[in-house]
């Protein structure tokens, strides 16, 4: 059995106990908050006011925040979040203690409280890949988010408690938050190195894209925001299933004694037990199966809902909801795990970013639900029964489960155990080619019996006997991905990678390996996992890579084919021609002229509103933007001119002419994200410039390339002139 090392479990305890102070003192912060107020004239306006802007903050700032976890290491920011509230916490204290709290200062402090809780919690996510390794997200996941359940079990009636001595509470609440603070100092886990910024819209952009382009990624999503969007209907439901019960009056002589036994265990023995059953289940049928599992199998509980006010009423009801909570529960640790496990480290902190602003606007859209919901629960009127709760209770379930389908369809695009690169190279695409990552025809489900029957015939002792290869033995993967990998250490370490064989011998390992690749191509043969040590699957691996190599290879010789024959022929002498075909990760080529005397950033500068202008070309001194469409391959030609050519518009669909001043001498237009483009095209140095930009659509259906022909001639002037508008 391979286990963490000494320094990784004193490193994680660190954060787990960091997390729990943290994650308790902003759940407290916010009645402590509240009870301070309870002094203030309007206390229900400024919880309102507060509800408004603690939305809007969330709205806004999730995103830039989630670029700020990415551009920096992530220790010092939560580090530096908990001591934030820390202060605004005190501050309150400080002013309600010297008799000068007022509304907007406490208004302040709870939106500044509930978006540093929400950054918090993006920040953790973002910084526990690093310190506890990929391998281990599901599990570490699991105790983050039991320890807080515990925690406030045993401190749940500590609020009520401090009553009238609120002041105090704030200051422990404080005091914890810098003990957390303190906690998170002491986590030295290793961090990859923040990516280069490239401006905080293109960042943005970036998170989005991969939430939106990444199928698995996607899906998780989708069911995120359906979850959100239709919670409103389960909570009507399982209120009027509450009252139903309630009325029945059975197995309870005190009303309070009974909704605290359901509430904590619903409320806290259902996490709880979630938690524990995605430990004891991750490995046997990975973390994004037992995601879409959980949901399909736990939902269909909560129709027993409709039994709670038969004579045992009060079981049906625990049960209907702690199941289907402990379910929801197990699903949103596999996903947040699997999740973090595909995403890119230096894009952990914008995807959480996007997935928060989703959720919160699902949210948002899903209280509009609320009073067809209480009408769909209510329809047995002020006594409900079984049969007029069950179409609420249907209903709810079917949205359930219709959350989970996006998981289902994509069931087969998520592999449960990734190759060594998915956790080593944290810079890659992890939106790379399928075929090269999720194998066609698989069966999981075969694979998982032939597994079972295999290691159960092999004896217990045996298994553990021989050396077994701990994954920091196996190198990291960096070849391109045209040739399959062989070799028994290949297969070995492909095999462990997600804690899978983690206490089988390699021996034993590569001998189920072989026996599997006897029985290839039958049921239950993984091709993809069997590549290293199986010729036959190997060959097949193979043959597919060089069919979409081929693929590829013939659409680019047809993109340059169109190149060539749609080359332009000047009207007049040029200084020098320039032809390229280039593509754009968003459909922009810029050229920068780094400049003493320009001490802004040159991504902040608005230039790309003013290009959206006129959807082509603009200019700022030391600044050209450029824009095409971002999904085809653009046949750029540029040619330099000593004086001014003739005007060309035929052919052209676009044609706009703008003045550029060059403060360097260095105008060399490149796609901002990749680094390549075109030489300088500054032939008499720095200076005034004119720039005519002429732009042909793509052929939309062939996918045949775009065109851009830019003019480069020296002479002054900032007018912006369309000699064709676009058509």
């Amino acid at each position: 059995m391979i286990s963490p090392s000494p320094m990784r479990r004193r490193r994680f305890l660190l954060f787990a106990l960091a997390v729990t102070a943290i994650g308790v003192s902003f759940t407290f912060a916010e009645p402590g908050l509240t009870g301070i107020g309870l002094w203030l004239r309007d206390l229900r306006g400024v919880i309102f006011i507060r509800g408004i802007m603690e939305a809007v903050a969330i709205l806004l700032l999730a995103l830039p925040l989630g670029v700020l976890i990415d551009r920096v290491r992530r220790r010092p920011v939560m580090v530096l979040t908990p001591l934030l509230g820390t202060a605004a916490v005190a501050s309150v204290a400080a002013a309600d203690g010297l008799g000068v709290l007022s509304g907007p200062h406490l208004i302040a402090v709870m939106t500044v409280t509930g978006t540093l809780a929400m950054a918090a919690q993006l920040g953790q996510d973002a910084y526990l890949p690093s310190v506890v390794g990929r391998a281990r997200l599901l599990p570490a996941n699991a105790l983050l988010s039991v320890l807080p359940q515990i925690f406030l079990v045993g401190v749940i009636a500590l609020p009520s408690s401090l009553a009238g001595h609120e002041i105090w509470f704030l200051v422990v609440i404080s005091v914890v938050m810098a003990g957390g603070a303190l906690l998170f100092r002491g986590v030295d886990a290793v961090e990859p190195p923040p990516p280069p910024r490239v401006g905080l819209r293109r960042e943005v952009a970036e998170g989005i894209r991969f939430t939106v382009k990444h199928p698995v990624v996607r899906a998780i999503a989708i069911y995120l925001v359906l979850s959100a969007l239709f919670a409103e209907l389960s909570d009507e439901v399982t209120t009027e299933a509450r009252k139903m019960m309630i009325d029945a009056g059975v197995g309870y002589t005190s009303v309070g004694g009974f909704l605290l036994w359901s509430t904590m265990t619903s409320a806290y023995g259902a996490p709880i037990l979630g938690a524990l059953l995605a430990v004891l289940l991750h490995r046997r049928l990975g973390t994004f199966r037992l995601a879409w599992s959980a949901m399909l199998v736990s939902q269909p509980f909560m129709l027993l809902l409709a039994l709670s006010g038969t004579a045992w009423g009060h079981i049906w009801y625990v049960i209907g909801t702690a199941v289907a909570w402990a379910g929801a529960t197990v699903a949103a640790i596999a996903l947040l795990s699997h999740r973090q496990a595909i995403t890119p480290d230096r894009l952990l902190g914008r995807v959480g970013g996007v997935l928060v602003v989703l959720t919160s606007l699902a949210g948002a859209v899903g209280e509009l639900l609320e009073e067809p919901a209480e009408r769909l629960a209510e329809l047995g009127g002020s006594t409900p029964t079984a049969l007029t709760l069950l179409p609420g209770l249907a209903l709810a379930t079917v949205a359930a489960l219709a959350a989970a389908i996006p998981l289902l369809r994509t069931r087969r695009l998520a592999l449960d155990h990734f190759e060594q690169d998915h956790f080593e190279a944290d810079q890659g695409d992890a939106t790379s080619s399928p075929s090269l990552t999720v194998p066609r025809g698989i069966r999981r489900g075969m694979e998982c019996l032939v597994t079972l029957a295999l290691l159960t015939a092999l004896p217990a002792a045996d298994l553990a006997s021989g050396d077994i290869t701990s994954p920091d033995q196996c190198a990291p993967r960096y070849d391109d991905g045209s040739r399959v990998r062989t070799g028994d250490r290949v297969f070995v370490c492909a095999a462990r990678a997600g804690g899978r064989f983690a206490n089988v011998s390699d021996r034993d390992l590569l001998t189920y390996g072989r026996a599997m690749c006897e029985a290839y191509p039958g049921r239950g043969a993984d091709k993809w996992f069997l590549v290293p040590i199986c010729p036959k699957a190997a060959a097949e691996a193979q043959a597919e890579i060089d069919a979409e190599e081929a693929e590829y290879q013939a659409r680019e010789a047809a993109n340059q084919k169109v190149c060539d024959r749609f080359r332009h022929r000047p009207l007049a002498r040029p200084v020098r021609v320039i032809r390229e075909r280039m593509s754009t990760d968003y459909g922009v080529m810029e050229a920068f002229e780094y400049d003493e005397s320009r001490p802004t950033d040159p991504y902040e500068d608005g230039l790309l509103e003013k290009a959206q202008d006129n959807g082509l070309v603009a200019t700022l001194p030391g600044h050209l933007m450029i824009l095409s469409h971002s999904d085809y391959d653009i046949c750029v030609t540029a040619e330099t001119y000593r004086r001014r050519p003739p005007v060309e518009v035929k052919g052209w669909h676009h044609v706009v002419e703008v003045g550029y001043k060059s403060l360097t001498g260095d105008i060399e237009l490149m796609d901002p994200m990749v680094g390549e483009g075109l030489p300088n095209l500054a032939f008499r140095g720095k200076g005034h410039y004119r720039i005519r930009v002429h732009y042909r659509k793509p052929d939309w259906e062939a996918w045949t390339p775009q065109h851009l022909l830019i003019v480069v001639f020296p002479a002054k002037g900032d007018q912006v002139v369309e000699h064709r508008p676009s058509r």
